[in-house]
């Protein structure tokens, strides 16, 4: 019994959310934390123990949190969005980096309650305040909404015993290939739907007409996904005619 409880924990997501201003980038380690906008990613983070820490994927995460030790209630929950989150499985727990501070202050202090909080850059208002710290982990730990408002939790990552410093940076060589992904995400909102008159215009005037267009560049009419491709290239060639007919 006590196996089966112990397994249970350990498929919950880690409960950790820790504030590191040494940290270029936000890192989570469990999926269920991200939203719909989660896309695979091949990348990889630098740690303190100069071993990559492998990247499997990235998306934006909003994390259900309690906004002061002192409230009770539904008001006193908030959410604290996070762009751009890496989903590093490995990680020892959760990392927000200083791009947090686009869109947020971050206050640190010291009390028997709390050790600072987080507000909102465009209106003020406070979305998350800190654990107390405690001799075992000295770290600004965001207090999550407990359920039924947020998710069942694991058991905290942090072994008394031992010290940690926690960083993660994400280079910019391994950055690019979230640009990467981006482009390719632009290039299906390219493709979708079907070519416009004007477009269509285009192809007649330059091919004679999208068969002629797609044999040219060694694509199949019979193929949807080779149609797809040929109206990214229409749109895009199209966009580069109108570069450069309004540089002259």
């Amino acid at each position: 019994m006590a196996s089966l409880q112990r397994t249970h924990q350990a498929n919950l997501p880690c409960p950790t959310w820790v504030w590191s201003n040494i940290s270029n980038v936000h890192v989570a380690k469990d999926r269920s934390w991200f939203g719909d906008d989660y896309v695979s990613l091949n990348s990889a983070i630098n740690s303190t123990t100069g071993t990559p820490i492998k990247v499997i994927g990235i998306g934006t995460v909003d994390l259900p949190t309690k906004t002061s030790p002192n409230r009770n209630g539904p008001r006193s929950h908030g959410t604290l969005r996070l762009k751009n989150v890496l989903h590093a499985p490995s990680i020892i727990c959760n990392i927000i980096g200083s791009p947090v501070l686009n869109d947020y202050h971050v206050f640190t202090s010291f009390s028997e309650t709390s050790s600072g909080s987080i507000h909102r850059l465009s209106d003020g208002r406070r979305i998350a305040y800190f654990k107390p710290a405690t001799q075992a982990a000295r770290f600004f730990q965001v207090r999550l909404s407990g359920p039924p408002v947020g998710p069942k939790v694991g058991p905290p990552p942090f072994d008394p015993s031992t010290k940690y410093l926690l960083r993660a940076e994400w280079p910019d060589s391994e950055r690019k290939k979230h640009d990467n992904v981006q482009l390719l995400l632009q290039d299906k909102d390219i493709a979708d739907g079907p070519l416009k008159a004007t477009e269509n215009a285009w192809v007649k005037k330059h091919y004679g007409d999208e068969f002629k267009f797609l044999q040219a560049h060694g694509l199949s009419i019979l193929k949807e996904e080779d149609r797809a491709e040929g109206r990214i290239i229409v749109r895009t060639m199209i966009s580069r005619d109108n570069e450069e007919t309004s540089a002259i």
